[in-house]
């Protein structure tokens, strides 16, 4: 029907709710957005801002970007580098200026980061064929969160576009899309607020037992620097306790090969910073019962002499000193400071003496009681390669002295655990 005053040009085509149904989007916003099946245009705009937060999320998720750099980012910030020996690199490419001035930074990234730059990129170039005043200016001329508005909102002629919309705050997102997370998930348990408070002593009184988590962005950033610290291939062993002694285990994790590419330096020194409230986290444990010297209680005692189990701070300085270590392995931990040559990640024939027949286990390591299930499935993998193996080769000598010392690991453990 057309409405009253033909000046405007525009035509009713019904209510917003069948429009979306016409084009398969009900179900959609009515999942994400929709209220008691009131569902307007202005859902849409709502949804779209979700998107966006999820999109901006996403990314300091899978980077250790600062939000204000994420948010700052424009339509073709992702590049993809093809690799032959690694296949393809995704790197993120913005401006950060805290720290160090530089237009054109590189962030290693996911590939999965991908899916919320493309969905952020067509919501800003939908936004922004909606700005007339806007010179059409090409794709990678727009910021991927900007502050154009969908054509059907009221138009504000006051409105400086040349400003940057101020960054909403992560813990906003719980009010405003009620759907987006799960609030029972969200609240701190007893071994929450324990790990935390290892991690910071002096967390403030809101951090309580079954509070929800106060979400900030930082945290995302923060998040990633732990897991960096905690995964297989950002490690103890290959970065040596020092980040300086850029390590190839350390290139792969920055994306395969790429080690060179420069990260921003807060990034830096926030990771360089976890490694060491990891390490602190991890000398703590070593005092326990959990770990086994497989020369007694006596070595034990030497080794963890310097150790407290209550003081998280102290622990901390003495992992940045490099008075006590800290190294994981296979069977448990390593507390040499110095490098090792034998491995102890892929290869454990030294760490418990499989040497040879008479050699000893290791006096630097300790054996760890839950390393069971990972000792189980090294000695199935043992077994299958030594059924393939050459008679008398240097694979064979050295998958049998693994097994001797897989022997080893489990006679400690069982001693130490009255089996």
């Amino acid at each position: 029907m057309q409405l009253s005053g033909a000046k405007t040009g525009l035509r009713f085509h019904g209510a917003f709710a069948d429009t979306a149904k016409r084009f398969g989007i009900f179900e959609l916003l009515e999942r994400w957005v929709g209220r008691s099946g009131d569902l307007q245009v202005r859902t849409l705009t709502s949804y779209l801002k979700l998107v966006n937060r999820a999109g901006l999320a996403y990314i300091l998720n899978f980077s250790l970007m600062r939000v204000e750099e994420a948010w700052n980012l424009r339509a073709g910030c992702l590049d993809v580098e093809h690799d032959k020996s690694f296949g393809d690199i995704f790197l993120l490419r913005g401006q950060t200026t805290k720290t160090l001035s530089d237009s054109d930074a590189l962030w290693v990234t996911s590939p999965s980061v991908e899916v919320a730059v493309r969905a952020m990129e067509v919501i800003s170039l939908f936004r922004s064929l909606h700005a007339s005043h806007l010179e059409a200016s090409g794709l990678a001329g727009r910021y991927l969160t900007d502050s154009y508005h969908e054509p059907w909102l009221p138009s504000r002629k006051n409105d400086d576009h040349s400003l940057r919309p101020s960054i909403p705050p992560y813990a906003a997102l719980l009010g405003q899309y009620d759907k987006l997370f799960d609030l029972e998930r969200l609240r701190i348990t007893t071994e929450d607020l324990k790990l935390a408070r290892l991690a910071t002593p002096s967390l403030p009184e809101e951090y309580q037992v079954g509070a929800v988590w106060p979400l900030a962005w930082h945290q995302l950033r923060r998040t990633g620097a732990v897991n960096m610290q905690a995964s297989g291939l950002v490690s103890d062993a290959s970065l040596q306790y020092q980040l300086k002694h850029i390590t190839r285990a350390m290139s792969l994790y920055y994306g395969q090969n790429h080690s060179r590419v420069r990260l921003e330096e807060k990034a830096h020194t926030l990771y360089v910073r976890t490694m060491y409230e990891t390490l602190g986290r991890e000398l703590q444990q070593l005092t326990s019962e959990r770990f086994v010297s497989p020369h007694g209680d006596k070595r034990k005692a030497e080794i963890v002499r310097l150790i407290s189990p209550e003081d998280a701070k102290k622990m901390i300085g003495l992992a940045k000193k490099g008075t006590v270590a800290c190294r994981q392995i296979l069977l448990g931990v390593c507390s040499s400071r110095v490098p090792c040559p034998y491995g102890g990640i892929d290869n454990i024939a030294h760490c418990g003496g499989g040497d040879s027949k008479d050699a000893k286990p290791c006096p630097d390591v300790l054996y760890d009681s839950e390393r069971l299930d990972a000792v189980d499935d090294l000695e199935h993998i043992l077994k299958e390669r030594l059924a393939t193996a050459q008679d008398g080769s240097p694979l064979m000598e050295s998958l049998v002295a693994q097994q001797r010392s897989l022997k080893s690991f489990r006679r400690v453990i069982g001693s130490a655990n009255g089996r």
